[in-house]
């Protein structure tokens, strides 16, 4: 659609108008050659193209005005198709221009003697007449493209925000709601025209949306709770200011339910117990253990050396329970600080300790609500939280840090250690109706070393799984390769050979993976162990100078529990063992 096409109302009241001050006949054409408006004769060929040659198409093509005094005269006249039937006697025409572009023509024409004589006398003033109301057209034109690309945008987003699933809405700087997508209107039990126009507070009470739009500041995934017809609703809110010549002039907030956040952000690919590696008799029985195990809804006590894939067997129990659609949330007791793992268990309230985020923060406990939690290194919980898990175990419910009212919450709590509990009892580590609690279903995980008929199908499975990350042509092991790694006592377990097939995979030139390719520890016989007394100097001595080499940062920490063959759970507790800086 051309300029003038859009306009085309506007261009035929304007030639009206035009046409009874001056007591001339009007025709306005766009760039295709095609009347728009016109008066007189030329109303009835409104909306028909022009054909032939004519002086519009030289107007068009020139950019320049053109003034006919006497058609009979007039050149181009000579050879117009139309000449037998015009009855034109004089014409002005003046293009009407947008920058350097002519998007149509404006004409003035005298059909009797009269106003021919009256258009050859004063023709500067009809021109410059002409040439304001070309303007004019002109900038309606401009206005009502610009218009049209407002219209245009504003149904794209409109569009966009509607196939959100996040409810989305914006206040203007009143309060006022001014737009609301789809989800919105679902989540709220509304229609956009029942509330744009009201106040946020008399649709949606008691959110911070007004804060953002008082102090000019957003938030992000501020959990809040609110009311509405007479239900409770949990939402997470994120909301942006809107500002205009620095001044604030709205804001746009979107929310969505916390329970689809909640189950989004926990919710993990299914792990099978046909996808655990592993053939060997031991493992063939603590797979059926396990099985029986995930048909229960008792709690689970999984227990083996570092690096033997408790969590792999944590996470097989929740997805093949009836709990496998619903949060899996795992938990390091022994990697979080012991000042905030209260905190991070059971969540806070806004203003329960200085730093406190706005709205407070929901813990794992209620983040696994429905699911499972997972809380690995049960063995290093301190014993005051110990305590807590035990309530939550009997009372289903936890009590979030700085809240009033405790919060129902239905988990299963899976657990996990490499700790020996029953000696921690006896030394009153660990409190003994706690362990009987969580240890209704006992699992014990074989170390690497027992498995000697899986350690080649767990290497070629690791191979496998960094060959495609680092793209690399290796296919498989050397004989001599595979005598050491069957020969070495993996005291790292699942979690070093992973790491040795890793360092492996790099370093190999080779489609087979050879001694030379394997680290020192491995090709290399183990040297006679240590006598504790000397073993634990010289550990001390290794992780402090790793902790210098890679930083003590969370990264450089990882990065040496790397190469120590050692899970980062276990370095934080030889660091708080050895009384390491870190």
């Amino acid at each position: 659609m051309s300029y003038l096409q859009q306009i085309q109302a506007t261009a035929q009241q304007m030639a009206e108008a035009i046409s009874s001050v001056l007591g001339m006949e009007v025709t306005i054409v766009d760039s295709q050659l095609e009347r728009i408006a016109g008066t007189g004769l030329h109303q009835e060929t409104v909306g028909q193209k022009i054909t032939g040659k004519s002086i519009y198409q030289k107007v068009l093509r020139n950019g320049r005005e053109y003034i006919v005094n006497d058609v009979t005269t007039f050149d181009d006249c000579h050879t117009c198709d139309r000449r037998a039937e015009c009855k034109e006697l004089a014409q002005l025409c003046c293009p009407i221009m947008v920058g350097a572009d002519v998007i149509g023509v404006i004409g003035l024409i005298a059909f009797s003697r009269e106003r021919q004589s009256e258009l050859r006398n004063t023709n500067d003033r009809l021109l410059t007449f002409t040439r304001k109301m070309a303007e004019l057209i002109a900038a309606k034109a401009v206005e009502e493209a610009s218009r049209a690309r407002l219209l245009l945008v504003k149904n794209q987003l409109e569009t966009v925000l509607n196939f959100i699933a996040e409810g989305v809405l914006a206040i203007d700087h009143t309060a006022k709601i001014i737009s609301i997508n789809y989800a919105a209107e679902k989540m709220l039990g509304v229609k956009a025209s029942q509330v744009i126009g009201l106040t946020l507070g008399e649709v949606l009470p008691g959110t911070p949306i007004p804060e953002a739009l008082r102090s000019g500041v957003g938030f992000h995934d501020r959990e809040v709770s609110v009311w509405l017809k007479g239900r409770h609703h949990h939402y997470l809110f994120n909301a942006t200011p809107m500002r205009s010549e620095g001044a604030i002039c709205g804001v746009v907030a979107s929310f969505r339910s916390f329970y689809d956040w909640r189950e989004s952000s926990s919710r993990l690919p299914k792990i099978s117990f046909d996808q655990i590696v592993g053939d060997c008799p031991a493992m063939l029985v603590l797979k059926a253990e396990a099985r029986r195990a995930a048909a229960t809804v008792s709690t689970v006590l999984i227990t083996g050396e570092s690096g033997t894939g408790k969590e792999v067997f944590a996470k097989a129990i929740h997805s093949e329970s009836n709990r496998g659609e619903q949060p899996f949330v795992a938990v390091n007791c022994a990697a979080i600080p012991e000042n905030l793992l209260e905190s991070e268990l059971f969540g806070y309230e806004e203003g329960s300790f200085t730093g406190a985020r706005k709205g407070g923060k929901p813990g794992k406990f209620q983040l696994a609500d429905k699911g499972t939690i997972f809380l690995d290194e049960i063995g290093d919980m301190p014993l005051s939280l110990q305590a807590k898990i035990l309530r939550v175990l009997q009372e289903k419910h936890v009590d979030r840090v700085g809240g009033l009212q405790p919060l129902p919450v239905n988990v299963r709590i899976i657990a996990a250690t490499n700790r020996n509990l029953e000696t921690m009892i006896q030394e009153g580590k660990f409190r003994e109706d706690l362990y009987y609690r969580l240890s209704v279903y006992p699992l014990s995980l074989p170390p690497l070393r027992e498995r000697q008929q899986d350690i080649l199908l767990l290497a070629r499975h690791c191979l496998q799984k960094h060959t495609r990350v680092y793209t690399s042509e290796v296919t498989g092991f050397s004989p001599a390769a595979i005598k050491l790694l069957q020969q070495y006592h993996w005291p790292g377990n699942i979690r070093e050979l992973e790491n040795v097939t890793e360092c492996a995979v790099i370093r190999a030139a080779g489609q087979l993976i050879d001694i030379g390719d394997l680290p020192a520890r491995i090709t290399q016989p183990t040297p006679p162990a240590l006598p504790a007394a000397r073993a634990e100097p010289a550990e001390k001595q290794a992780i402090t100078g790793l902790l210098e080499t890679y930083g003590k940062s969370v990264e450089g920490k990882k990065q040496a529990a790397k190469a120590l063959g050692i899970g980062v759970a276990t370095l934080y507790r030889k660091i708080r063992k050895y009384q390491i800086e870190g």
